[in-house]
């Protein structure tokens, strides 16, 4: 593996909810840059490609769930979606995508407590670089799941070695026995390339 930065590392060791949120406030300025510029970071852009491949209804309505500074927003908006809402825990970060100017509304919501939203709201969900150690629990995707509407699609990233030391794998598969969603993709993939790290990169379908 390459090199981990110190923001990062602090990001994914933070102990409290609270210094998690030090962490996002703190680089929030300088997030676009360290990921896009200096980190080689498209993930934003390959889980949004998957979401369109499996996105049927014309004008969808799309969360982005833990958008962050809106990354994963600019790139809806560069394949089309021109409805998106964005959640993330983080208010410096949330200014951040306010000022993109691609979500029609944000909201500063934990991921890991129950979502003040109604069920099937959305035709899609996106959610890139929130799975993973010390942020969002692998539980969280049935609230996701939730708020997708029947026929809807969720397209999403989980930092592999998230992936490998949680319970995330059974409970995909779990909800997928049960009739809860239909697993369309389940991939590995580059995720942060001057890390040289991986992540699981997972498309669902919640049933009609």
């Amino acid at each position: 593996m390459g090199k981990i930065t110190r923001v990062h590392e602090r990001a994914l060791t933070a102990d409290s909810n609270e210094s998690l949120l030090a962490v996002y406030d703190d680089w929030a300025e300088g997030y676009d840059h360290d990921l896009m510029q200096e980190w080689g970071y498209s993930t934003p852009t390959r889980v949004v490609e998957c979401l369109c491949q499996y996105l049927s209804q014309p004008d969808p309505l799309v969360l982005d769930a833990g958008c962050g500074t809106g990354l994963v927003g600019e790139a809806l908006a560069r394949a089309g979606v021109g409805r998106a809402e964005g959640i993330d825990f983080s208010r410096a970060m949330l200014a951040q995508a306010a000022d993109k100017g691609v979500y029609r509304q944000l909201h500063c919501l934990d991921m890991n407590e129950t979502l003040p939203l109604a069920d099937g709201c959305y035709d899609g969900v996106t959610c890139v670089g929130t799975f993973t150690t010390a942020h969002v629990r692998p539980d969280a995707l049935r609230e996701l799941v939730r708020v997708t509407r029947p026929g809807g699609v969720l397209s999403f990233s989980v930092r592999k070695e998230y992936w490998q030391a949680t319970d995330f794998r059974a409970l995909v598969t779990a909800m997928d026995a049960a009739g809860q969603v239909i697993l369309e993709e389940l991939r590995t993939e580059a995720y942060v390339e001057s890390e040289g790290s991986r992540c699981k990169l997972v498309v669902l379908r919640v049933p009609d």
